[in-house]
């Protein structure tokens, strides 16, 4: 863990609590932070497979794949579609400006 530079002395409020360092806590908050770094770097790497094997399907002309696990489990991956909406923006017309105006 990095060294934190010491606090110089009267830099606080007087309603500020002054921080105690426990070594032990830093250490698992550094702990912490690092094992959610790698949660982040193991998420991405299964978007890329599933994205990987997304491709696999549609070059290969299937929508979905029957294939046994590690642990001897049957599983399945299959394409999927769905319908989305999203907001569109647009520009309003002088005539549109106008009429919002009059009401």
């Amino acid at each position: 863990m990095a060294k934190k530079q010491p606090e110089l002395p009267g830099t606080r409020r007087p309603d500020e609590a002054e921080l105690r360092s426990i070594p032990a806590l830093d250490d698992k908050c550094a702990e912490l932070e690092k094992r959610k770094g790698k949660v982040t770097k193991e998420t991405q790497g299964v978007v890329a497979t599933k994205h990987e094997i997304d491709q696999l399907l549609h070059q290969h002309g299937l929508t979905e794949y029957l294939f046994e696990s590690a642990g001897g489990v049957e599983k399945k991956v299959f394409l999927t579609e769905s319908v989305r909406t999203a907001k569109v923006k647009r520009a309003r017309d002088a005539d549109d400006a106008d009429a919002g105006d009059d009401v």
